[in-house]
């Protein structure tokens, strides 16, 4: 399911306009006196932009209780942007008791009346089996709806199912196409998956040179998985001159955002004596039988 997230700039610009509109009026009493309150005149979308703030204490203080408020009237009101609020309220616990079942329904009413975050949604809910029972086929036919409309992260989810073989005939080249969508919609999860393909040759010709290519995008937006994949490459020369201290670097990047497989090549680098150990101290585990490198801050 979304999670709470920054009010972006049109919002933004939306709830300035909303708390300055004239049918915005001040309460009587003192204690209310900062709080903006909507007439009876107010559309469906500002109630659920005035909700949304309160969701996300863009504006006025946080405070799920007025959020939950909002967006129900505002779902009554059939605004499907707030059915899927109202949804994610449900499925969290926030402003009112956690309730799967009642998620689930606020979020398929807004997903039948075309918005695509909840159709992503729902299709999660359909993955995770959550107040339905698991469905690979009715995952994909959300996913792919939201997908339809543009949406990344289904457009991302489509490309491991195909990848995968989940829900529908596994065919790399399919699961390549929607990667690329996802990829030139921004994101970094597809654009290592891309990298991947390429470094491997799943559903396309080997070619580490375009592997290195979609890695580095993805890396540097800071996707600790697409910084081990540059690691390796850089070990083990594929597409590029070997290099042990540039490996070092990329690996470092990546364990620094705790991924522990990046912590275990840095420890085999030192223990293989292939870069310098000076500020690296190494460690052993007894869950992985590996050793593990942690740089140390000096």
């Amino acid at each position: 399911m979304y999670q709470r997230k920054i009010t972006t700039l049109i919002q933004s610009l939306l709830l300035a306009t909303l708390l300055s509109n004239v049918l915005i009026v001040s309460a009587c009493s003192a204690e209310s006196a900062n709080t903006p309150i909507l007439s009876n005149q107010s559309t469906p979308a500002e109630i659920y932009e005035l909700g949304l703030a309160y969701y996300e204490g863009n504006s006025v203080p946080e405070d799920d209780n007025k959020a939950f408020e909002l967006f129900e009237k505002a779902a009554n009101q059939g605004y499907a942007p707030a059915k899927h609020y109202l949804g994610i309220m449900y499925y969290e616990g926030l402003g009112v008791e956690k309730n799967y079942q009642k998620a689930f329904e606020w979020v398929k009413q807004a997903a039948n009346q075309g918005d695509s975050d909840a159709q992503f949604d729902l299709g999660v809910m359909y993955h995770e089996g959550i107040a339905v029972k698991q469905d690979d086929s009715k995952k994909f036919e959300w996913f792919q709806k939201s997908a339809n409309q543009g949406d990344s992260d289904a457009q991302y989810r489509i490309g491991i199912m195909y990848y995968e073989g989940s829900g529908v005939e596994q065919d790399y080249q399919k699961a390549m196409q929607w990667y690329l969508l996802a990829a030139n919609n921004g994101s970094f999860d597809a654009q290592n998956n891309i990298g991947n393909f390429y470094e491997h040759g799943y559903g396309v010709t080997q070619d580490y040179d375009k592997a290195f290519e979609w890695y580095i995008k993805a890396a540097d937006q800071g996707l600790d998985v697409a910084q081990l994949n540059i690691g390796g490459l850089y070990e083990n020369g594929y597409g590029v001159p070997q290099d042990y201290d540039k490996a070092f670097e990329w690996y470092q990047k990546a364990a620094d955002q705790g991924n522990q497989q990046a912590s275990n090549r840095i420890g085999r680098l030192v223990m293989n004596g292939k870069i310098d150990d000076k500020g690296i101290v190494i460690y052993s585990t007894q869950e992985t039988g590996l050793t593990l490198g942690d740089v140390e801050s000096n």
